[in-house]
């Protein structure tokens, strides 16, 4: 905390990962030492791909190249597009999706006051500040070759935690338990304000967020929550095809059986009484009367 860099070993300083805003750097960065032309960007290039959805947070609901979320993007020609939920309630710790000094960028929870949190539209009664960040995100391959232009001037985040070390001069391992250092990362969504299209859309929070953050048993954001709205989305999609799932049944469909309910007209006037797995459409019927 007091500027000195810290030390792995006594021979080689500590470092670690700098934020997933270092994706922008790693997608110039050559595949392999044998030819230092060929990276990610100039291999999207060959291919002829314009379009790039990414998703950073571990997420069981995601849209995996989301059409809908795409076909979006495209049609606001935007460079850059945000896909958001509502904000669950006003002082929820998530970021927010905001113009700060006219630009778009996304305003940390630790960086808005509770008087701001709290303020509600006077049109529609809504949170003002209310689309939470999902780090959910559309790119368009010509902005992305774009970012080394302005890379320089994303900014450090400062991330203080508890960085093992080794002490001079004996060179004996410190594993502290509380803060001891300073980590900076940089923030993939730190581009929003170099956009110059940038869009949002505003998603169903139980239909495609349910962020895995935490350890089990945390009951929030955790393995268990993540379990629990996957299954019951897959309750919601069998009951809209006309199906009726018993009280007490667990059903999760695979992405080859359907993506986001379509596909299941032959469950309709059935009945699931077993709990399973349905890895392909033809195994629906091995559950379900």
């Amino acid at each position: 905390m007091d500027g000195k860099v810290l030390l792995e070993t006594k021979t080689r300083v500590a470092v670690a990962p700098d934020g997933n805003g270092g994706l922008y750097a790693a997608l110039r960065t050559p595949l392999s030492p044998a030819d230092k032309t060929r990276t990610v960007l100039s291999d999207l290039e060959s291919r002829k791909v314009l379009y790039v959805h990414a998703y950073c947070v571990d997420n069981c609901l995601v849209r995996v190249a989301d059409p809908v979320f795409v076909g979006y993007g495209i049609s606001k020609q935007a460079d850059c597009a945000a896909k958001v939920v509502p904000k669950a309630y006003a002082t929820e710790s998530v970021g927010v999706v905001a113009q700060r000094g006219g630009k778009y960028s996304v305003v940390e929870y630790s960086e808005i006051s509770a008087t701001q949190a709290a303020a509600r539209d006077p049109a529609t009664g809504e949170l003002l500040f209310r689309a939470a960040n999902t780090a959910n995100h559309f790119y368009t391959c010509a902005f992305l070759r774009g970012v080394a232009a302005f890379e320089d001037d994303l900014a450090f985040h400062i991330a203080r935690k508890k960085i093992p070390h080794v002490s001079l001069p004996d060179g004996a391992p410190v594993k502290p338990t509380t803060p001891n250092g300073m980590k900076l990362e940089m923030f993939v969504f730190d581009v929003f304000p170099h956009t110059a299209r940038f869009a949002v859309l505003e998603v169903a929070r139980a239909e495609e967020f349910s962020p895995l953050k935490n350890a089990p048993g945390t009951g929030a954001d955790d393995p268990g929550t993540s379990r629990r709205d996957l299954l019951a989305q897959h309750r919601r999609f069998l009951e809209a095809a006309g199906a009726t799932v018993e009280e007490g049944v667990e059903i999760e469909l695979a992405p080859l059986v359907t993506y986001a309910g379509e596909g299941l007209a032959l469950v309709k006037g059935k009945t699931f009484r077993r709990s399973g797995v349905v890895s392909a459409v033809e195994e629906l019927d091995v559950l379900a009367a």
